[in-house]
């Protein structure tokens, strides 16, 4: 009895940590959202790698409200590192009030403040199609992420911090 129980056991660990692995997501060309368990394929926007454990996949940490904003009006900041308080302050009050954004801080990204706003001045923040904000002013930030949907507050801040990401990284190439 105690060894068939043993057996047991080990087969249960034994099938777990072969169903445990990596999974994928991204976006083709045409916009359409895939999942796989195999790498995406080159061009593929948006990946995003998630780990499986057992038969438990890490779900959104979100609420609804703040997923169906992002969704409709996606939020991008513009921050450099030379931009000191400003940009310091400008994440802060994004991560406090729960929105989940893209960071854009790398040196093709000044390219890209110039082209939407005529110089170089940061933090921006883009919403959505809205015409960019330069400059950090809690109030002006908070009236526009009010009128893109996002909640005033992040009812999950106290149980886990919604972390600022970055530029979408590509799945590691297997070497």
């Amino acid at each position: 009895m105690m060894k068939s129980l043993m057996l047991m056991l080990l087969a249960i660990a034994a099938f777990s940590a072969h169903a445990a692995g990596e999974l994928y997501k991204w976006r083709d060309a045409e916009g359409h959202v895939h999942y796989s368990d195999q790498p995406p394929p080159a061009g593929a926007n948006s990946v995003e790698r998630k780990t499986a454990k057992g038969n438990v996949v890490e779900s959104d940490n979100m609420p609804f409200q703040s997923q169906e904003a992002a969704k409709k009006n996606p939020v991008t900041l513009y921050s450099f590192k030379d931009c000191g308080d400003p940009c310091t302050s400008a994440e802060s009050y994004l991560a406090k009030r729960g929105i989940p954004f893209t960071l854009k801080n790398q040196e093709q990204d000044k390219l890209a403040v110039q082209k939407l706003t005529g110089d170089m001045q940061v933090p921006v923040m883009v919403v959505g199609t809205q015409s960019p904000l330069k400059g950090f002013q809690e109030a002006q930030w908070g009236e526009l992420l009010d009128l893109a949907g996002y909640p005033r507050s992040n009812p999950l801040g106290n149980l886990k911090k919604v972390p600022a990401s970055s530029a979408a990284k590509p799945a590691p190439k297997d070497d």
